[in-house]
Order: structure tokens, then sequence, then C-alpha cells
């Protein structure tokens, strides 16, 4: 589970999981504006696991292999594109 925590969960930000569930837990804002503590960014790129993992997070619980899982797939459309 540790290699789990310490994926990159964007690209854009260069945060891991384990970096953004402190910034999510730390944090009252909205998705839109917290996402953007995470990446830095406006872009869409990572919406899907950062959007499970801002819920997973104001839930309370976390599943490291769901989002490990989401990331992947992203990391596969993008490689699919180059």
């Amino acid at each position: 589970m540790k290699n789990l925590k310490e994926k990159q969960i964007c690209e854009c930000g260069e945060i891991t999981v384990s970096q953004a569930i402190e910034i999510f837990k730390k944090t009252d804002l909205p998705y839109k504006k917290a996402k953007k503590l995470v990446t830095g960014c406006n872009q869409t790129c990572c919406r899907r696991p950062l959007m499970a993992l801002f819920n997973m997070v104001d839930f309370g619980e976390i599943d490291y292999q769901e989002i490990a899982f989401l990331i992947d797939a992203k990391n596969d459309r993008l490689n699919e594109n180059d």
C-alpha cells in the first residue's frame, strides 16, 4: 500500500496521493478550488482520480487501490494519444 500512497496523482502539480490527501484534509474549499491547491492548474487531465480522492477524504475512508486504478487508467489514455 505504501507504493500506492506515493503514486503521483497528477503530472501538473507533481503531488503524490498522500500529499493530496493532506491538502484535501486541511481545506474546506469546494472541489474545484481545492483541486487547484493540488495541481496548480485548471486542466481536467486528472479529474477522475482527484475527484474520487477528494470525495473519499470528505467521506473519511480512502480506497488506495481504486485511486491507483483511476491514475493508471488516466495514464493509459494519455499514452494512447501520444
